[in-house]
């Protein structure tokens, strides 16, 4: 029932309503790392997180849908010991395969 309202609205109303699922979605109890990814990636696709260059002669478009599931993905883990590990990581380090190589280990 709820993908109905992405279904009817608007295009404008259907990014916003995909970007507050998607802010609301957290992790269920007993899903695997790799399940509550799966169930991000659709509604971040809906909520369109692209961006056009600002500079009048580039005109490149630049999607950012993964840096977003990725940060969901930390935000609704259900444990905070995780996300204490997850956000600890630095630079290089904080990627989506790296995160969820550190929850599948924790996981088994």
């Amino acid at each position: 029932a709820q993908w109905e309202y992405f279904v009817h609205a608007g295009e404008q109303q259907g990014k916003i309503l995909a970007r507050m699922k998607l802010a609301g979605m957290k992790q269920e109890e007993g899903e695997a790392i790799i399940a509550f990814e799966a169930r991000l990636r659709p509604v971040a696709r809906l909520g369109r997180f692209e961006k056009q260059c600002l500079r009048t002669e580039c005109g490149a478009g630049m999607d950012y849908t993964e840096e977003v599931v990725l940060d969901n993905l930390v935000r609704g883990l259900r444990e905070e010991e995780l996300k204490t590990k997850i956000l600890a990581m630095d630079g290089p380090t904080y990627s989506m395969k790296t995160v969820l190589k550190l929850v599948q280990a924790e996981e088994l």
